[in-house]
This record gives structure tokens, C-alpha cells and sequence, in this order.
């Protein structure tokens, strides 16, 4: 059986590294992005892809994010193109980079890794988000920031999961529902197979992202 592993569109790929005001490098199985300005007050940002997409699709998007937020923005590079084997991937980028704290967070299957890594270590985050996905974990006890952003044309997400593992969150969580996202809008590798059709512009995404954050 073969399983796709869904690819960044070069085009955007391409743009982004073309980007003057932004530095990106790999390297400790990181994707490194760091805008030209940092904002001390902004906290730095740790990405977890969704499964079988590389982890190049996000760059467009959470480069912008850096740019917008002037936080750096570390995407991870996990086995298999799969988060939920490189869980702790958080705690390594926390201690390499010298971070005491940042907001956890990814799409799809990242952002279920990133709610296992915060249930296990609440004290390390600042914030979850989560990009087309829930947590599977009781998260009632973290004190730090939640966002949930779920699009109505998302039809790739198990919606009885997602709706029963709201109960997961804590009482501040914030949960965004938005008119005509799609489960790939979050990335940039093209339309996911069995996706809904999205209605929204690169910058409306960036920009719902972006102020999501703040």
C-alpha cells in the first residue's frame, strides 16, 4: 500500500527563502526561522506538522507568522513525516535554543503531539494551538493560553473526536470556527485528498493565524 507523503509547492517554498528580512536554516531536525526584528515580549513559536506532510509545506505560512509576530518560529522534522514519533521534540528546541518558555502547538496530528508534550510538561509552555485538530489529553490543569482554529470546509478531521475532545481544554481556552477554511489551508502542499474546498486567501490565512497569536 502506498502512503502519500504530501510535499511543499515549490512556488511558495521558493518565495519564502527568497525573503530578505527572513533567515531560515535547518538544522537539529529544525527548521530555524528567524525574522530580521524580535520582539522580547512575543514568545518563540514550536511547530509540530501533521502527519505525512513535510515539514517545508508549513515554512511559507509560519514564515510569515515569524515576520508578522517578529518571534522566531522552530518547525519541527520528525520521523516518517509523523509528530506523534518525536513528541519530545519540544523539550530538545526548548534546551538547544536556550528558550524558557513558548507557545506549543501544530496541524492536525502535530497539534495532538503538541497537546501530549504540554500534558506532560505544562511549566514549559506559554500557549497551545492548535491548527485543525484537538487534544486527546485532559489539559484542565494548564494555566497558559489555548487557541483552537477549525474550519467549516475541513473535512479531513474526525469531527465526533473533535467535538468530544473539546471537554480536553481548559475553561480559557478560545476556540475559533471559521467560514470556508480547509484542513489545508494551514500548510502548503497542495489540497489534501478528500479535503473541502476553502474560500480564503494565503493572507487571510496568514492573517488569522497571525492575530490568533498576538
Amino acid at each position: 500500500m502506498l502512503i502519500q507523503t504530501y510535499q511543499a509547492e515549490d512556488a511558495f517554498l521558493l518565495e519564502i527563502k527568497a525573503k530578505g528580512n527572513l533567515e531560515i536554516i535547518e538544522e537539529n531536525r529544525v527548521f530555524v526561522i528567524t525574522p530580521v526584528g524580535i520582539n522580547p515580549s512575543q514568545p518563540a513559536i514550536i511547530f509540530y506538522p501533521g502527519g505525512l506532510v513535510a515539514p517545508e509545506a508549513y515554512l511559507y505560512k509560519m514564515g510569515h507568522v515569524a515576520e508578522c509576530l517578529q518571534a522566531p518560529v522552530y518547525v519541527i522534522r520528525a520521523p516518517f513525516n509523523a509528530a506523534i514519533f518525536d513528541i519530545n521534540a519540544a523539550a530538545r528546541i526548548l534546551d538547544i535554543y536556550n528558550l524558557e518558555t513558548a507557545w506549543l502547538g501544530g496541524h492536525s496530528l502535530g497539534g495532538i503531539s503538541a497537546a501530549r508534550f504540554i500534558a506532560e510538561n505544562m511549566d514549559k509552555a506559554e500557549g497551545l494551538f492548535l491548527f485543525g485538530s484537538y487534544s486527546d489529553q485532559d489539559l484542565g490543569n494548564f494555566s497558559g493560553k489555548v487557541i483552537s482554529i477549525m474550519g467549516d470546509q475541513d473535512l479531513i478531521i474526525n469531527r465526533e473526536n473533535y467535538e468530544e475532545a473539546k471537554q480536553n481544554l481548559p475553561v480559557q481556552a478560545k476556540i475559533i470556527e471559521i467560514e470556508g477554511l480547509n484542513h489545508s489551508d494551514f500548510g502548503n502542499y497542495g489540497l489534501q485528498n478528500g479535503d473541502g474546498t476553502s474560500n480564503l486567501s494565503q493572507e487571510e490565512v496568514i492573517d488569522i493565524i497571525c492575530g490568533a497569536l498576538r
